[in-house]
């Protein structure tokens, strides 16, 4: 069984090493959150697409990891100008100093990749302890509520619930196989077979990010980021149509 490290290493490594644009949603948080000036940190940077747009608007003090050595040295070779300060490290055990960033980025679902309740909870405790008191946090998590929306998710989770019941295997009804590898669907999620990645839902992702001692701001999906703002809670967001992934910004 694959893990999602080597799923990142292998069959999606070329489209995420390449991928160079910026969603609507990701530029409307660096624009409105975060400071040019302020030492930033980018969990799970892929080809680097985020840092180096980041680059382009002016921010100096770039810092990123991931845990795929080899995304890191793909942003090293884009790099040309070295404005990055880049390494490879996992999310859940990370090597800066306590208090060393003024704002961190953990967009692009990375704490969703993590397989494990505890390894989650790990990798969000370490994203605190590296943001410094008053520190800006931007997260973004698959959607548990956006994708029980459409009716083939909710039929194919109903054939994952009955799968798991006969094989009497305890997995959370968040937690699916993936469902498309290398641009094609994968039929090995048909039997269930991992690497899995964990569905949030908004109060949860809102509760957890609370627990480690963030304070959450503003939480949203695509579909009000696109109209300029963010609900103030995980119920206010509950209550309108969602699309896309589930945005929460926090401060220290």
């Amino acid at each position: 069984m694959l893990s999602n490290r080597e799923v990142y290493g292998s069959v999606e490594f070329e489209s995420w090493a390449r991928r160079a644009d910026i969603e609507p949603a990701e530029a409307y948080l660096f624009r409105n959150y975060l400071d040019p000036g302020g030492r930033t940190v980018e969990a799970g940077i892929g080809g680097g697409r985020l840092l180096f747009s980041l680059g382009d608007l002016g921010f100096t003090h770039l810092y990123g990891f991931d845990f795929v050595p080899e995304f890191v040295q793909a942003a090293r070779v884009r790099d040309g100008d070295h404005r990055l300060k880049l390494s490879a490290q996992d999310a859940t055990r990370l090597g800066y100093l306590d208090a060393s960033f003024d704002q961190i980025i953990y967009l692009q679902q990375v704490i969703s990749l993590i397989e494990n309740p505890q390894g989650r909870r790990h990798a969000m405790e370490e994203a605190i302890r590296v943001l410094r008191p008053g520190g800006v946090a931007l997260f973004s998590f698959l959607s548990h509520e956006v994708r029980s929306q459409a009716m083939n998710y909710r039929l194919f989770s109903t054939y994952l619930r009955a799968l798991r019941l006969v094989r009497g295997a305890r997995r959370s009804r968040q937690m699916w196989p993936w469902l498309r590898l290398g641009g094609r669907f994968n039929f090995r999620s048909l039997y269930d077979a991992g690497p899995y990645v964990y569905w949030y839902r908004a109060d949860e992702a809102v509760g957890e990010l609370q627990s480690v001692g963030f304070k959450v701001r503003g939480v949203a999906s695509r579909l009000q980021i696109e109209k300029g703002r963010l609900c103030k809670s995980a119920e206010e967001l509950l209550q309108e149509p969602m699309e896309g992934a589930l945005y929460c910004v926090c401060f220290k």
